[in-house]
């Protein structure tokens, strides 16, 4: 099993509501590879007029 640190940036479209934040980035992460830990490290707001935010996440995958 190998370990990996990601960081990357996802948008956080106004759509998804804050209690299900959490559901939304794990089903994300979980296309990159096994979750074992993730944090939001950073949060921006968008510059579209739709209001997203863009999230800064950093994770530790298992390939």
């Amino acid at each position: 099993m190998k370990l990996s640190l990601v960081d990357f940036y996802m948008d956080w479209p106004v759509s998804i509501k804050l209690k299900n934040l959490r559901e939304y980035i794990i089903s994300n992460l979980e296309k990159k590879g096994d979750v074992i830990r993730w944090s939001i490290v950073d949060i921006q707001n968008s510059i579209d007029s739709y209001g997203a935010k863009k999230l800064k996440i950093r994770a530790v995958l298992a390939n």
